[in-house]
């Protein structure tokens, strides 16, 4: 007699046994703790956010990018909402929002550093030998544009997989005979799920070689090394995840994900936003109009006034 999924049997019983139910519940010291750095993180997206709102017409907000950075930050603040689902007893919504939101506004944010690092190489490189370049990106605001493009392809992508087929969760048999895991199906559909990921990867990797492209740009000007040192640090999380993802198949395997996403968001904060709000608060002479020209004039003595006017123009 073959038991169900959710039954097991040792050998030589005549009688089939309910398997014990695992899943990583709310009350899980681990999961205390990763919602508790999740709070933690919101906090300090609220304060950033209230820092550059009083520093709006500062330069280090305006070379951050300005209207930008609200919108990375509360990207970062919507990632924020599938680390919480990540705990407590699967269901078809859980299973949904563990990843969709995670993805689609994560989607914008690598959306948004690929876009700014590219016009930072555009400004130091390209605008002053190609003036009218400047003007066709500033006209037609190219920036949400693409921004808007992303948005849109990876959301068509996420909710058609979830409508075609949704996220469920399932009983994991395989790994033990006494008990089953209750973990969410993301990759039911293989080609919506599989191509969200693909494209995110693209953008990680069109946000890595423009920021990388930047590398010797004025020394103190720090933007695309940040964004450079940021993409790296995601790559090391991510394959943080896969190893744990492959050496442990228990309950806790979720508190991988978790993790991970955690610190893919904390990465974002404090490599691109940190150092800015210590300048803010710490080192007002560096947040001034003539100290970034000062860095401009190092950087190019000979393009310096385009460059400068290039630079203030497109912020």
């Amino acid at each position: 007699m073959k038991c169900k999924d959710t039954e097991w049997s040792a050998e030589g019983s005549k009688a089939c046994k309910p398997r014990q139910l695992e899943y990583v519940q709310f009350s899980d010291p681990a999961a205390i703790c990763i919602m508790t750095g999740t709070v933690i993180l919101l906090a300090f997206i609220v304060a950033i956010s209230v820092l550059f709102a009083l520093n709006y017409n500062t330069p280090v907000v305006r070379s951050a990018g300005g209207p930008m950075c609200f919108l990375i930050l509360g990207c970062l603040s919507l990632c924020s909402i599938s680390v919480f689902f990540c705990f407590g007893k699967p269901t078809i919504v859980f299973c949904i929002l563990r990843y969709t939101p995670f993805f689609l506004f994560g989607s914008v944010c690598l959306a948004c550093l690929a876009v700014h690092s590219f016009k930072i190489i555009c400004i130091f490189k390209i605008f002053a030998k190609l003036p009218i370049l400047q003007r066709y990106w500033r006209k037609y605001h190219r920036s949400w544009l693409i921004i808007s493009i992303v948005f849109f392809i990876q959301a068509a992508q996420l909710i058609s997989g979830t409508i075609l087929s949704p996220p469920e969760p399932y009983p994991d048999t395989f790994w033990y005979s006494d008990k089953y895991i209750l973990r969410c199906y993301f990759f039911k559909n293989h080609k919506a799920s599989l191509s969200s990921c693909v494209f995110l990867f693209i953008l990680w990797l069109i946000t890595l070689f423009f920021s990388y492209t930047g590398r010797n740009l004025p020394k103190n000007y720090n933007e695309v090394r940040a964004i450079t040192f940021c993409m790296l640090q995601q790559i090391l999380i991510w394959i943080f995840f896969a190893t744990g993802y492959t050496i442990h198949h228990g309950k806790y395997l979720q508190i991988f994900s978790a993790l991970a996403m955690l610190l893919s968001l904390y990465s974002y904060l404090f490599n691109y936003f940190i150092s800015k709000c210590n300048i803010i608060i710490f080192k007002p002479e560096q947040n001034t109009q003539q100290y970034f020209q000062d860095l401009i004039l190092d950087y190019s003595m000979q393009s310096s006034q385009l460059v400068a006017h290039h630079f203030y123009s497109c912020l």
